[in-house]
């Protein structure tokens, strides 16, 4: 029993089988997960349109599940590919990991996580695995959709539908991970319960879709994949259980910055489904990324010399990225190019600041102070200093 109505859950898990003309059980652990989420969805979503929106969201979820496990059967030879060594990318939000990510994910000598892929990591019906087709199509139609509908979460987070995203994306496929309390339930209950999860499981199933997309590109073919979400952070060890040889890089700011702006970006997201206030989203943030972090600390100092990290002030890497996008590259065992470091810079040249418009917040409208937030995230100790530092 899940303690939760399954209603919804077995209607979504039907009309998914149907659509997709693929008839599989779902495991119990995930579908008592996903029992939960449209649980909290209905106690927090105030409109029939706005529950309807995330329900279409569960149904491409759902899908894709479906049609990766069938994938997987008819070729098992998915999941021998090697996805050990990534470079990942993680830190609080709004500290220059996206920038960083899209950056390195221009370098064609590493896999990128585009958009399109992260929507979509499954193949539509009669495409072939390795072309965009319509899994392009459709992401350049949200990406299109948010920068016309919702302008400030465009300019928060740009949608961009053949440029790399967080693969915390696959992880709404598990419905398990910590971070989907963001997918559109901001609940302290929810976050509650997602916390009573294990961590590995979703790490586990993110790693095997990693493959499957690298199968999907001709395999590895020498490249390192560039992850990045600021939900890794809590999840150093869950992430070297899967990808052992992992690189980890932590740009780092002034909290009081970050916090104002990551409630910003996520005011904006809600748009489509909340009626939250201010203070709320707030509050939520607190509770959310100050056990996260404890985690990310308490991690660090048990993985000691194991863990491959350098850390970066945000100043310093946007003032200059591309040396230390070098000093990344050496620290993960390789090299960057003449031909990465040119695609690299033909990237920034086109994405300036303020490409994408220009956020303004405070941490006043979320009833924050500078001083809540110094108290909370004190334990992180003084700021670095500017230069980059290895932890080897």
């Amino acid at each position: 029993m899940t303690g939760f109505d399954t209603a919804d859950g077995a209607r979504a898990l039907a009309a998914a089988r149907a659509e997709s003309g693929i008839d599989r059980e779902e495991p119990e652990d995930f579908r008592a997960a996903l029992d939960a989420f449209y649980h909290f969805a209905r106690r927090n979503t105030p409109t029939d349109e706005g529950f309807a929106q995330l329900d279409t969201m569960v149904q491409r979820l759902l899908i894709n599940r479906l049609r990766f496990a069938e994938d997987v059967a008819r070729h098992p030879e998915i999941l021998t590919e090697n996805v050990a060594d990534p470079i990942v990318v993680l830190g609080f939000p709004r500290s220059g990991t996206t920038v960083l990510q899209r950056m390195m994910s221009a370098d064609p000598a590493m896999q990128s996580l585009k958009f399109w892929r992260l929507l979509n990591p499954a193949p539509f019906p009669g495409e072939a695995a390795h072309m965009p087709g319509g899994r392009l199509a459709y992401a350049e139609a949200v990406a299109e959709a948010i920068r016309i509908h919702n302008p400030a979460l465009h300019a928060a987070h740009p949608a961009v539908a053949d440029d790399a995203d967080e693969d915390w994306n696959l992880h709404h496929l598990s419905f398990q991970h910590v971070g989907h309390i963001y997918t559109g339930v901001p609940d302290a209950d929810y976050l509650d319960y997602l916390r009573s999860l294990p961590r590995r499981p979703s790490y586990r199933y993110v790693a095997d879709l990693l493959r499957y997309l690298q199968w999907q590109d001709g395999g590895r073919r020498g490249r390192k994949w560039i992850l990045k979400s600021p939900v890794h952070v809590g999840h150093l060890e869950e992430m070297l259980a899967f990808h052992p040889g992992a690189t980890f890089v932590y740009p780092r700011r002034d909290f009081k910055t970050v916090v104002a702006s990551f409630c910003n970006a996520l005011e904006a997201a809600q748009q489509p489904y909340l009626a939250r206030s201010p203070a709320a989203i707030g509050r939520i943030a607190l509770e959310y990324w100050v056990p996260e972090m404890h985690r990310f600390q308490q991690a660090r100092a048990r993985l000691g010399a194991r863990l491959k990290m350098i850390e970066v002030d945000y100043r310093d890497l946007l003032s200059d990225p591309v040396p230390h996008i070098r000093a990344f590259y050496l620290q993960a065992g390789t090299r960057l190019s003449d031909e990465g470091e040119a695609a690299i810079r033909a990237w920034i040249a086109d994405n300036p600041a303020g490409k994408h418009g220009v956020n303004q917040y405070s941490l006043d409208r979320y009833e924050l102070t500078e001083a809540m937030v110094d108290d909370a995230f004190g334990f992180l100790g003084a700021a670095p200093s500017q230069e980059t530092q290895a932890h080897v």
